[in-house]
């Protein structure tokens, strides 16, 4: 396997969208590296598994328990 993947094999890896993996860049969600440009983005692998690792616990977590997130109000508060 190559050692730097681009956004769309990145993607590919992780099972997302290349959007996905575009905004988790963005929000500095994943490590990644710029290259010589704005959308010119590398990625390694251990990168991306740590990513996916981060967000998997949470959806994880609510599959098993059946509880989706709590439902709140207009103003974000938990409702009885």
């Amino acid at each position: 396997m190559k050692t730097w993947l681009t956004v769309a094999e990145s993607a590919e890896y992780a099972g997302v969208s290349r959007d996905t993996i575009y905004t988790a860049c963005e929000r500095r969600e994943i490590r990644h590296a710029r290259i010589a440009g704005r959308r010119a983005i590398r990625l390694r692998t251990g990168w991306i598994d740590a990513w996916l690792e981060r967000h998997a616990p949470e959806a994880q977590d609510r599959r098993v328990s059946g509880n989706p997130l709590p439902a709140t109000t207009e103003r974000g508060e938990a409702r009885p």
